[in-house]
């Protein structure tokens, strides 16, 4: 595990071969529009072998393929990120001998530091190469200033006079090849490759996927800024390869800096050769120093909007940790070019698709930077037309949402997934993930909490949110037996349940998750056109065609939908979940492959067993105020007390195998006012969950975003009490008892404020430059805080210690 300290560093002090994946995958560089994983440029400029150690992956936000495959015998279109030409390459010799190579020397120091204030990742290398010691100094950014542009720099300081071999490689001949079990519809990507180079040690390339109006061109230069180079160029299976001979100055030190730009054309540009040159063009003419400190700028800026410090070091440097991958995926520079929220982030991970994430990261975008929850929110509009298209396919009315989305806003889950122990195909019917409708829905009335923007309101949150009610009002069903609205036909949260046991058709009833946000969604749906005034709803109602009788069927579903209970006490997953098999308790707590997998292997399914992947139900709990979801109940007629909670939580606990990188941040939030000693428990586990990850872990694939943002989530939201109402900023702290000390700023409609939880308080403090007072809600009363004033608010000592079991 990487070593936190006091200057928010992620420190790896020795080489493990075995690691270098995760690692390549924790130390990734990003500014919201390209990603760089962190493979070792040597490894890349090699002769391409299968080095199963490394894997260089280098992306631009959002450019999918849709190159058909096929698939178990199907043809398959689906959008998958590209992986894009590497441009990284760099390796030395000394005079004739073999190319440095890690593996190939006698490592005397390694360290490896990713700094994640300023966004540059170093390497620090000392080594004994044919009876020499060389030092070699690397550093790498991808520029938060500049959105194109990634650069890298290595220093070699060696005795002055060596005769030295470089190579550098442009290598076009890529493949999408970072998850195997994929590679079935991954695999060659980009087409009809084009290079240019000169001897001065610049090179482009250019290339298309196969909708051939989607195209790209990369531009790199080689710089050594003591002493211009002529190098010589060979192209060798679509990787261009150059390479100079050199003797090491006199200061002892050899300082290679090489850059890259990447442009993305959507539409057809002139010429390939047109586009080329246009890169060139871009590459800057400033050296890497320069662009460093134009990049450390840009990322003080950032860190601004979130001002956090805690007394546990540890605790501190995991939060830094997972802010920083956020920010590296969705950022200033991401503002206004149509990108999602991917849950590995910019990586290959679920094909870089877009699912429900951004669910955990927007209550923290919205507070800090609801510029970049803007950004977000647009995503989802623009695929507002697509998503009522796909509505009216099946028959039904308003917006219905893609479980995977990518570029054209059609459903881009996989329709197999091999299974690696049987080798095997498995049909995927997560598509019935109905729910990201209401996740949708829930991120919009959060930017429009946060910012209580009425335009938003009467524009794209209000149409969101009434479309996705439409979607509910016309998939839920009226039973005349129960006298109870049923959705039948999807799929929760937890994967492991996609039918009933020997059904002939995928689909489950009644879930119990997807019934309360569906409730959720229409109860706001009503509530977005009360509080337009008079004009702005009549537009609205008028944009939408929307008709009189609608608000009214809204909420007669909203207050007659059917929730299932396994007893008078306890929530269900889904209707019939309670009459499953019971699991055996090694599934549970034993050493064990990954369960679905191992159940197929064996012929058998999780869909037989009352086990869960993440439970649904704890969802909600996590996601809702307990006086929110208590009033949703209470509107269904269902009585839930603190005791039938209690009961709820115990049941799902207890058939949980927490596979689910979010499973553990939604129990810790979901525990947060019931059982503070578990919720804690839970959220140290949630913490550590790349940065604590094995070597052969899915971290490889890329970091769990929405866990990483759940973490901050639940810190704000659960331990610090901060809820966003309509009659303004709430705050109900409810932190556990080791969390003693933490600082965090946040925006709240324009107004900056400053929270601080120490010694059994939570002080409030307004900034003075705030134009405007906050209305502010906590245990003791309610108050207005002006610019420059200050609130305690004093926290119970046995506030939400009591068991859960």
């Amino acid at each position: 595990m990487a070593e936190p300290n006091t200057r928010c560093q992620i420190v790896f002090e020795h080489y493990d071969r075995g690691d270098e994946r995760r690692r390549e995958a924790l130390l990734a560089l990003g500014n919201g529009v390209l990603s760089w994983r962190a493979s070792a440029p040597e490894a890349s400029a090699t002769p391409r072998a299968d080095d199963s150690a490394h894997y260089a992956g280098f992306y631009r936000a959002g450019w999918y393929d849709e190159a058909p495959r096929e698939v178990n015998g199907d043809s398959v279109q689906m959008a998958a990120l590209v992986n894009l030409p590497d441009p990284f390459g760099l390796s030395f010799a000394l005079d004739n001998g073999d190319w440095f190579s890690l593996d190939r020397i006698d490592l005397r120091r390694y360290r490896q530091t990713l700094s994640l204030d300023t966004g540059v990742l170093e390497r620090h290398l000392e080594f004994d190469l044919a009876d020499y010691r060389v030092r070699l100094l690397e550093r790498r950014l991808v520029s938060m200033a500049t959105p194109n542009l990634a650069v890298l720099r290595w220093e070699l300081q060696l005795p002055p006079g060596l005769k030295l071999r470089l190579r550098t490689v442009l290598d076009g001949g890529v493949r999408n090849a970072g998850v195997r079990r994929n590679r079935a519809y991954e695999g060659q990507r980009l087409q009809h490759l084009a290079f240019d180079h000169d001897e001065k040690g610049a090179a482009a390339l250019s290339a298309r996927l196969h909708d051939h109006r989607r195209r790209l061109a990369m531009a790199t230069e080689i710089r050594t800024p003591e002493q211009p180079l002529q190098w010589r160029a060979t192209l060798d299976d679509h990787r261009l390869i150059q390479q100079t001979d050199c003797s090491v100055p006199d200061s002892g030190r050899l300082i290679i800096e090489k850059c890259a730009v990447v442009l993305v054309y959507e539409e057809r540009p002139a010429t390939d050769d047109g586009a080329r040159v246009e890169a060139q063009r871009q590459l800057p003419c400033d050296g890497y120093l320069q662009l460093e400190q134009a990049s450390t700028e840009a990322w003080q800026r950032l860190w601004q909007g979130l001002a956090l410090t805690a007394d546990d070091p540890q605790l501190q440097h995991a939060l830094h940790f997972h802010a920083f991958h956020l920010l590296q995926t969705v950022s200033p520079l991401s503002v206004g070019r149509d990108l999602g929220f991917p849950p590995r982030g910019w990586m290959e991970g679920y094909y870089g698709q877009v699912f429900w994430d951004e669910l955990f990261a927007y209550p923290v975008l919205a507070t800090h930077w609801p510029e970049l929850a803007r950004s977000l929110l647009n995503y989802r509009y623009a695929r507002l037309d697509k998503a009522r298209e796909r509505a009216r396919r099946a028959g039904l009315r308003g917006a219905m949402f893609p479980w995977r989305s990518a570029r054209t806003g059609e459903e881009e889950t996989p329709p197999w997934q091999c299974n690696p122990m049987s080798g095997r195909w498995m049909a995927d019917h997560t598509h019935l993930q109905r729910h990201i409708g209401s996740a949708v829905a829930y991120d919009a009335w959060q930017l429009y909490l946060a910012t209580a923007d009425e335009a938003l309101l009467a524009g794209p949150v209000g149409e969101l949110i009434i479309e996705v009610a439409r979607f509910w009002a016309s998939l839920a069903q009226f039973d005349a037996s129960r006298q109870r609205y049923l959705i039948c036909g999807v799929i929760g949260p937890d994967e492991y349940h996609n039918s009933y046991p020997d059904a002939v058709e995928p689909g489950l009833n009644n879930n119990t998750y997807t019934n309360l946000m569906a409730a959720w969604t229409l109860g706001r749906a009503r509530q977005v056109l009360a509080l337009l005034s008079e004009a702005d709803a009549t537009a609205l109602q008028r944009r939408l065609a929307l008709e009189p009788d609608e608000p009214e069927h809204w909420q007669a579903i909203a207050e007659g939908l059917y929730l299932p209970f396994v007893d008078d006490q306890s929530l269900s997953q889904f209707e019939g979940f309670d009459k499953l098999e019971a699991p055996s308790q090694e599934w549970l707590h034993g050493d064990r492959p990954r369960l679905d997998w191992m159940l197929e292997a064996r012929h058998d399914s999780c869909d037989r067993y009352q086990l869960t992947k993440q439970a649904d139900v704890l969802m909600a709990y996590h996601l809702l105020p307990r006086q929110t979801l208590q009033q949703i109940l209470e509107r269904l007629g269902y009585r839930h007390d603190m005791a039938c909670t209690r009961h709820t939580v115990a049941y799902h606990l207890a058939r949980i195998t927490h596979e689910s990188s979010l499973s553990k941040v939604v129990c810790a939030g979901a525990l947060a006012g019931i059982d503070s000693e578990a919720s804690w428990s839970y959220y140290q586990q949630a913490l550590a969950t790349d940065l604590g990850s094995p070597g052969n872990s899915g971290t490889q694939e890329g970091i769990h975003l929405g866990a990483l943002c759940g973490s901050l989530d639940v810190m704000q939201r659960h331990y610090l009490g901060v809820r966003l109402e309509l009659d303004g900023l709430h705050i109900f702290p409810s932190p556990p008892p080791q969390l003693r000390q933490i600082a965090l700023s946040l925006v709240f409609r324009q107004a900056r404020l400053h929270l601080q939880l120490t010694d059994g308080s939570l002080w409030v403090r307004a900034a003075h430059e705030n134009s405007g007072s906050v209305p502010l809600h906590y245990a003791q009363g309610r108050c207005q805080l002006g610019p420059g004033e200050s609130l305690e608010i004093v926290i119970p000592p046995a506030q939400g210690r009591s068991a859960t079991h």
